[in-house]
C-alpha cells in the first residue's frame, strides 16, 4: 500500500511539475512576445520629394476586433460608424487615385495562440472584417503593432514616392500609435482622422490626440480632409 502511494506522490508531483513548467514557458514566451510587439522600428528617413504625395493607412479593422468574433463590446458597439466613415473616406482618397493601404494582425505563434486565438492565423478574427470596402487597396499583414515592421509597407511607400499619411482605424493607443511613431521615424507628415479611429474608450481616445497634437501629428475631421495636390 505504501509502495503504491509512493508511485501516485510521484506521479502526482511529476503532473504538477511539467504543469509549472507549461505554465512558466507560456508566461515567458508572453512577455518576450509582448516585448518584440510593442518595439517601434527606426527605419531611414525618406526622401524629400518635391510633390505632395499621399497613402491612406487603414489599421486593423478585421473580424477579431469590430467584426462578428470580436470580443470587444466597445469596438463593437461602435463599428458600424467607424466603418462607414472609413470605407467614405477610402472613396474620396480612390477617386484622387491615392494608395489605399489595408493592414490586419495576424499571429502565428501557437502558445500566444493558445492563450488568445482571436488573431490567429487563419482564424476567422484575422480576416478583414466583411464590412470594409477593399477595391482598390493594397492588403498587408503584420505580426506586430508597428505596421512597418516585417512587412512590405516601407517598399510600398518608397515606391510610390509617398511622403504624407493619413491614417484611420484602431486602436489609437496601440497599433496606430506604434505605426505613426514608426511613420516619424522615417520623417512622414501624418494626419490622423478623428471619426474614422477607435480607442478602448472615448477618454482613452481623447487622450490619445491629446498626445498626438503635442507630437506633431495633425487632427482632423472628416469633414475638412484636404487632400487637394
Amino acid at each position: 500500500m505504501a509502495k503504491n502511494n509512493r508511485i501516485v506522490k510521484k506521479i502526482v508531483l511529476s503532473i504538477v511539475g511539467i504543469f509549472i513548467v507549461f505554465v512558466l514557458a507560456v508566461v515567458i514566451n508572453l512577455i518576450i512576445f509582448e516585448k518584440k510587439a510593442s518595439h517601434v522600428s527606426e527605419g531611414k528617413p525618406i526622401e524629400k520629394y518635391s510633390s505632395r504625395n499621399i497613402a491612406l493607412l487603414v489599421v486593423d479593422i478585421q473580424e477579431a476586433t469590430t467584426g462578428s468574433v470580436s470580443v470587444n463590446p466597445y469596438y463593437r458597439k461602435n463599428s458600424e460608424l467607424l466603418i462607414k466613415n472609413i470605407n467614405g473616406i477610402a472613396e474620396v482618397f480612390k477617386k484622387k487615385n491615392i494608395p489605399l493601404i489595408y493592414i490586419r494582425s495576424e499571429i502565428s505563434n501557437p502558445l500566444i495562440n493558445l492563450i488568445n486565438s482571436s488573431f490567429a492565423e487563419g482564424s476567422q478574427g484575422a480576416k478583414f472584417d466583411e464590412r470594409l470596402n477593399l477595391d482598390a487597396g493594397l492588403e498587408l499583414v503584420k505580426s506586430k503593432k508597428d505596421a512597418f515592421t516585417d512587412t512590405e509597407l516601407d517598399n510600398i511607400l518608397i515606391r510610390n514616392k509617398i511622403n504624407e499619411l493619413y491614417v484611420v482605424g484602431l486602436d489609437a493607443a496601440h497599433c496606430i500609435n506604434n505605426t505613426i511613431k514608426a511613420a516619424e521615424n522615417r520623417n512622414y507628415r501624418v494626419h490622423i482622422i478623428k471619426e474614422a479611429v477607435l480607442s478602448e474608450s472615448e477618454a482613452m481616445k481623447d487622450s490619445m490626440m491629446l498626445v498626438f497634437r503635442d507630437r506633431g501629428i495633425e487632427i482632423l475631421h472628416i469633414d475638412s480632409i484636404n487632400i487637394v495636390e
